[in-house]
């Protein structure tokens, strides 16, 4: 009987340990999923579903200027501030007027535990087939009724006419 327990408990075990598995591969579909409609949204400029990505409710937008850029920037104004805030709503009208944009992503890493997420990437940013800024960026993202929403938006940006982004990062 107690061997019949212990075999039980062992399958059990792993019978769990293979959800969880599933789980996390699941959700790094997902994941990634998130990303590649981000990317579509933009350069469709689908506004419905751009916003559809983000969570009902405050999201930090977040953009620091990387040094070399920040220099040029504040060479006629030393007070200029070396990042900058918006929200999501407001980023994507102001990237959908003019010229078709896009934002190209590489070096995905996700973390999570199927609860929250942290997403960091490589990104350059396009306008009419023209790199403009290139940086880092990482966003904060939750499970909110089974689906992933993006919390805050956090970035790096470095100008390419100012210096070029290199070939392998």
């Amino acid at each position: 009987m107690k061997r019949v327990l212990f075999l039980l408990s062992i399958i059990g075990f792993a019978l769990q340990i293979s959800a969880q598995i599933h789980a996390a591969a699941t959700d790094e579909q997902a994941l990634t999923a998130v990303v590649d409609q981000f990317m579509a949204s933009i350069k469709t400029k689908d506004s419905v579903a751009f916003y559809a990505l983000f969570l009902d409710g405050p999201v930090n937008w977040v953009g620091a200027y990387k040094p070399a850029t920040q220099q040029k920037r504040a060479a006629s104004n030393s007070e200029i501030a070396n990042f900058k805030t918006s929200d999501y709503k407001t980023w994507f009208r102001s990237i959908s007027i003019g010229v078709p944009k896009e934002e190209k992503f590489q070096n995905l890493k996700i973390h999570t535990d199927g609860t929250i997420a942290i997403v960091n990437f490589d990104f350059s940013y396009w306008a009419g087939n023209k790199k403009g800024l290139w940086g880092m960026e990482s966003w904060g993202l939750v499970k909110v009724r089974n689906a992933w929403k993006i919390t805050s938006v956090l970035f790096s940006m470095e100008q390419e006419n100012i210096v070029p982004e290199p070939s392998k990062r």
